[in-house]
């Protein structure tokens, strides 16, 4: 969970072990969620919580996954992934690319402020121009910057995380990391039928 708290504030463990002086064993610990969080000393926590501006009770609540408030699930967002998704594996990629970049629909949403939905489409046409060699398109560089302020999973992620039944590290290990550049979950891609 320290991994999705970093990744939510845009900052790295390197970052939190200049400003906790914690060392970077347990903190790696920590991050990996090797390291049982009832065993982690207060003082230890309160460096922690102290480098993020977090307090100890919050910080306790997310690395023992009480509170799951960072993380978002949105039905409709999930649709539109499907959607776009079979879309996609209605046709070659290249195809794909071509046509998405020339709808604009990655501005469009960006524009009506549906910043998931156009951020998944970026994220998946850069993943998709990435595997097929192409250059990135330059017009998105803008769009490039932004990320969710919450980071999105699908139901299944969300459920499992619910009730404990996965580790937020298995979640980014297995995602995409074009997507996780944009708070977005996804490892999917290439399993639909």
């Amino acid at each position: 969970m320290l991994r999705a708290i970093l990744n939510e504030k845009n900052q790295t463990l390197y970052q939190l072990e200049k400003a906790s002086h914690v060392s970077h064993a347990t903190l790696n610990d920590i991050y990996n969620e090797k390291y049982n969080i009832d065993n982690c000393s207060i003082s230890v926590l309160n460096k922690i919580a102290e480098a993020l501006n977090m307090t100890v009770d919050s910080l306790y609540r997310y690395l023992s996954y009480n509170d799951l408030s960072f993380i978002k699930y949105d039905e409709d967002f999930d649709l539109f992934k499907s959607n776009t998704l079979q879309q996609l594996k209605r046709t070659d990629e290249k195809t794909f690319i071509s046509d998405l970049v020339n709808s604009e629909e990655i501005e469009k949403l960006f524009s009506n402020k549906e910043y998931a939905k156009a951020l998944y489409l970026l994220s998946l046409l850069d993943y998709l121009s990435t595997k097929n060699n192409l250059e990135l398109e330059d017009k998105y560089e803008r769009i490039r910057l932004a990320r969710l302020n919450k980071l999105y999973v699908p139901k299944s992620i969300y459920l499992l995380l619910l009730t404990k039944t996965i580790k937020i590290s298995e979640v980014f290990r297995e995602s995409i990391k074009t997507f996780l550049d944009h708070n977005i979950v996804e490892a999917e891609i290439d399993k639909v039928y």
